[in-house]
């Protein structure tokens, strides 16, 4: 865990302004673009403040590597059922918490997207592993009944099917509201990510 950022409270009004304007700053620009003045512009502060928290430009890029990964990993290990044993459920729950996620964070996603061919996956994993050790393993492993799914059906293919489908719906109306300027909004997608859950249910869930 890098201890670099234990101070920081993203509860801080004047954080949470900073970290939403720099991933906002770092999303719509190149990293060698993207600069401090930037982001006390966005956030309205003034640079005193910003270098209150982070020393320089990278020391800001790293907490917001760090803290991505932090708020997935800890929201997922906190929010999700564990012992509701419908894949279908858990995954629909996952997809909720990145909703909210995005609605807190606006740009956290596509600023992970973005920089991720950047970003060491040891380094990542590792991180990942500190915040919640085996959490992929345990996020499509743990507690899972697949005894209603449809006999002839490859789990592993539906599993990777439903999730990518559901995601790519997310992105969906996460691009529309940039290309519309309008804001993200929670309730329509909701709805569609359960018309699709309910239509995957039919296909590969026995009656």
């Amino acid at each position: 865990m890098d201890k670099r950022f234990e101070h920081i409270d993203i509860e801080n009004e004047k954080v949470y302004k900073i970290v939403n304007s720099a991933f906002k700053v770092f999303s719509n620009n190149d990293l060698e673009k993207a600069s401090t003045n930037m982001v006390v512009a966005q956030a309205g502060i003034s640079r005193g403040l910003l270098y209150h928290y982070f020393k320089d430009k990278q020391e800001l890029f790293d907490f917001l590597v760090y803290f991505s990964v932090k708020i997935v990993v800890v929201d997922l290990k906190e929010k999700i059922d564990w012992n509701d044993s419908d894949f279908i459920n858990r995954l629909r729950q996952a997809l909720i918490i990145k909703v909210e996620q995005i609605l807190r964070f606006p740009y956290m996603l596509e600023f992970f997207t973005k920089y991720a061919d950047k970003l060491s996956k040891s380094s990542i994993n590792t991180q990942t592993e500190e915040f919640f050790p085996g959490i992929r393993d345990k996020f499509y492993n743990y507690n899972l009944d697949f005894s209603q799914v449809k006999e002839g059906v490859d789990v592993e293919k539906m599993v990777n099917v439903i999730k990518y489908s559901l995601k790519g719906i997310i992105q969906k109306h996460l691009d529309t509201s940039r290309i519309s300027s309008k804001n993200f909004e929670k309730e329509p997608l909701i709805n569609e990510i359960d018309e699709y859950i309910s239509f995957f249910r039919e296909q590969f869930y026995k009656e």
